[in-house]
């Protein structure tokens, strides 16, 4: 029970992975990839509208985690772009360079490289955290929209914050990566739908979560849980939607009460993967933000 209890708070705190062979559909995608500073970044693109919406996961994940997004918002006549971060995936594999703050520093120079300006940029997880250190630099890009998704910008409960979890709970959820990771990526896999799937799911997202080299991934974590990004919340200047699940609302409160104007939306009956596992809720959740004008008409 001690141990379900973990992985919950790691599950809620991190985002869990897919490299999933099953989720291919051949033609709904072009797989591709770029020479981006001292890596090659390993991409999926789909669609040829004027307007960008970037994908970006996070901890141990690639790009097709958002095999139900990408096909869908294509129809949409968006350009969508869904890509693999350092040591993940695809995408080159370092010994260094496996922290957040160079993930946002690869996604500014992976925007430059393409020429995307104004893009919807779409983070879950891990991936706000990289979204956050990005918009902490003066550089970063500025985005037609931002989506947030269940995604903590700090690892420990402090003050008013409501989300995180405790040195203990955090160092014994780390000892028992190290003793059986393939134990620990199954249970992993299996704590972040709020129903039960397939068993065939579950054998993907453990897979694809054990292709990433423990160095890069164990370092991910400590950069994750011991770093605080509240304040890049403040400087967010732009139009914002955060999505929960409904055990996280409190989180999503928070968030929306340090971005100004930010919009929250809370997914009934979904766990973390609340976009694969309520696909057509919150795909219409993403859309209905994105056809809002920036004074909350309608295009």
């Amino acid at each position: 029970m001690r141990k379900t209890r973990l992985y919950l708070i790691l599950v809620m705190m991190l985002l869990p992975t897919a490299v999933s062979p099953v989720w291919a559909q051949k033609g709904a995608w072009k797989d591709t990839s770029i020479r981006v500073g001292d890596i090659k970044v390993r991409y999926l693109e789909a669609g040829t509208g004027e307007r960008y919406l970037v994908f970006i996961p996070g901890w141990t994940m690639t790009a097709e985690i958002w095999k139900e997004q990408i096909p869908y918002f294509a129809a949409r006549e968006y350009h969508v772009i869904a890509f693999d971060p350092r040591s993940q995936g695809l995408t080159t594999k370092t010994e260094g360079g496996n922290t957040y703050q160079q993930q946002a520093a690869d996604l500014h120079a992976f925007l430059k490289t393409l020429k995307i300006q104004q893009p919807v940029l779409v983070g879950w997880s891990a991936g706000v955290v990289t979204l956050l250190e990005y918009f902490a630099s003066s550089e970063a890009v500025v985005p037609e929209k931002l989506v947030l998704i269940d995604g903590a910008p700090a690892g420990f409960k402090d003050g008013d914050y409501p989300h995180g979890a405790t040195f203990q709970q955090i160092r014994t959820l780390l000892l028992m990566f190290q003793e059986d990771r393939q134990k620990w990526a199954d249970q992993f896999a299996r704590s972040m739908f709020k129903a039960r799937q397939g068993e065939a799911l579950y054998k993907e997202i453990a897979d694809g979560t054990n292709r990433m080299p423990s160095g890069a991934a164990l370092s991910l974590l400590f950069d994750l849980f011991t770093g605080d990004r509240r304040p890049a919340l403040l400087r967010i200047q732009f139009p914002t939607l955060i999505v929960v699940p409904d055990g996280n609302r409190l989180l999503g409160e928070y968030l929306q009460s340090k971005i100004a104007g930010a919009k929250l939306e809370v997914i009934a009956d979904a766990g973390h993967a609340l976009f694969l596992e309520k696909p057509q809720t919150f795909n219409q959740t993403l859309e209905s933000f994105l056809s809002q004008r920036q004074d909350g008409t309608s295009r």
